[in-house]
């Protein structure tokens, strides 16, 4: 199913996010006021972003290899191309964009470049204080590592202050608890936490299901019973 949207409604890390935990094949296509881009994704990762004119030649390319024969880019220089291209994309702030999943075929040998955590985490640190209070205005919020944290962290190239809060995120610290310990400011670590939570280095904690009613231990049901049979 196409996702569609506005970039002034959704920024660059809400989108990336649902495509990399999808991990996701297919075209991001960015239409701004005076860029039109293609942004090529394979299994979630960024692999190559091409300038268009119109937005229907992205649609007649089916192969990865005919996409790059037509930009006369070779596979060696993808590299080169994202990173130059990076900064364009993640500069624009106004437009609408459409992903349209699968469509495209890549060669087995292509892989991604840039992991997408690292861009990710580079844009957390950009946001506004509007931008952060979508998900992190309460201070009493208790987070925990995800599962596989330790991978997804790697990725990500955090900051020696950002490494410094999710050696406190244990599950039982609010988020007013490690701005207290940490002493930094409150903008960075509502970023910082945007970020950890985009990429899925932690989540919400997770509330232990309260038992209702409860537990008869088996001498006491058996004189409860008795009692009954006896009247």
């Amino acid at each position: 199913m196409a996702i569609t949207g506005s970039l002034e409604t959704f920024n660059f890390i809400d989108i990336f996010q649902i495509l990399k935990k999808d991990k996701k094949d297919g075209i991001l296509v960015v239409e701004a006021p005076t860029k039109k881009l293609a942004v090529y994704f394979k299994e979630g990762d960024i692999i190559y972003i091409r300038d268009v004119v119109k937005v229907f030649y992205i649609y007649l390319d089916l192969d990865f290899n005919q996409v790059l024969k037509k930009e006369n880019v070779s596979k060696e220089d993808l590299y080169q191309y994202l990173v130059s291209r990076l900064p364009i994309l993640l500069a624009l702030k106004k437009g609408k964009f459409s992903f349209t999943p699968g469509f495209i075929k890549y060669p087995p040998d292509i892989k991604p470049l840039i992991p997408l955590e690292k861009i990710m985490m580079y844009l957390s640190r950009q946001l506004s204080q509007e931008e952060v209070d979508r998900k992190i205005s309460d201070m009493r919020l208790v987070f925990e590592k995800s599962e596989n944290w330790t991978e997804i962290a790697k990725k990500a190239h955090l900051t020696d202050v950002e490494k410094k809060v999710l050696a406190l995120i244990d599950g039982t610290r609010t988020v007013e608890d490690i701005l207290n310990e940490t002493k930094i400011n409150k903008l960075t670590l509502q970023r910082i936490l945007y970020g950890f939570l985009a990429t899925g280095i932690i989540q919400r904690k997770r509330q232990k299901k309260r038992k209702i009613g409860f537990n008869l231990t088996k001498a006491l049901l058996q004189k409860i019973i008795a009692k009954i049979k006896g009247l």
